[in-house]
């Protein structure tokens, strides 16, 4: 103060130090009130966190049975080889039907925060377990009781493929309902548009994708793989939408952040798509090939 005013007055002098006073204690309370309310948000996401995983833990301590399932493909009756093979195709078919429903459901559940349909979702994940394990079993009776040929073998290794994709995919659809889980009666974010458009883009390039296997169209699996450009691109907005929610609204970072993880598997399920393309080609030629590469 004195470097301002060598000789000041009782007045300035008093004036000067109690602004100061005044400045430092409203830092110091201001300090203050901004560590309690970080406190008391880390405690309300801490418990929001702890909600969340209880109700996908009580969702899930029940999906599965306590049984075995017995694979039992030794000392199995022949079978006719085509008609055997047009069975394991069928349930391919039937398999992407249900992966499909899986989706749409999914989105469904998230967009009006259906929580007894998110449940659903997440308990009937385990009959597309069992479709697969079904599907399997059939390729090995097939195998082992009919002398199939090289084309042949081709096929069921291209079906186990396939099936190992959709069984993730149906993963993806029962993350998205976990997602809705976790939100519980949070006030909801504003789902991002791109979302629906990256579930509706992702069902076309299934439906697509199957029917080029079961039509053996290599040239219509490959464009089936470049649609996966467009649900990149999708993904982008919504990653870079979400991010800006962020920084306006941080109190609602953990559900946008959840919303990514919504969208994540979304583009993931294409990715996914992709990957059928490419058992579709080796089911015709023999030959992998990596025909639809994601950037993530």
């Amino acid at each position: 103060m004195y470097i301002i005013w060598p000789q000041p007055s009782y007045t300035t002098f008093v004036l000067f130090y109690f602004g100061l006073g005044s400045i430092l204690l409203k830092w110091v309370i201001f300090e203050i009130i901004d560590r309690l309310h970080k406190r008391l948000r880390l405690k309300t996401v801490a418990k929001e966190l702890e909600e969340s995983d209880m109700r996908i833990h009580e969702v899930a301590k029940d999906k599965y049975p306590a049984q075995e399932r017995q694979v039992a493909a030794n000392g199995a009756s022949s079978i006719n080889l085509e008609l055997g093979l047009k069975e394991i195709e069928n349930g391919v078919s039937t398999m992407a039907n249900m992966v499909e429903t899986a989706v749409e459901r999914s989105l469904e559940g998230l967009r009006g925060r259906d929580m007894r349909l998110a449940r659903k979702i997440v308990e009937d994940d385990r009959k597309l377990d069992e479709k697969e394990f079904a599907i399997r079993e059939d390729c090995m009776q097939v195998i082992t009781t009919s002398s199939p040929k090289v084309d042949h073998l081709r096929r069921i290794v291209a079906v186990l493929g396939i099936v190992t994709e959709l069984e993730r995919m149906g993963d993806y659809a029962e993350g998205i309902a976990n997602v809705t889980l976790m939100i519980g009666e949070e006030r909801a974010l504003a789902l991002p548009t791109e979302v629906p458009l990256m579930a509706s883009r992702g069902i076309e390039m299934l439906r697509d994708g199957v029917e080029s296997f079961l039509e053996r169209d290599v040239a219509k699996a490959k464009n089936v793989c470049k649609l996966d450009d467009e649900v990149d691109a999708l993904y982008d907005r919504t990653f870079r939408e979400l991010l800006v929610s962020m920084i306006q609204e941080p109190e609602g970072i953990t559900q946008a952040t959840r919303l990514m993880w919504a969208a994540h598997n979304l583009e993931r399920f294409a990715d996914r798509v992709t990957n059928i393309c490419e058992w579709v080609v080796f089911d015709v030629s023999g030959v992998m090939v990596d025909i639809g590469a994601s950037k993530y």
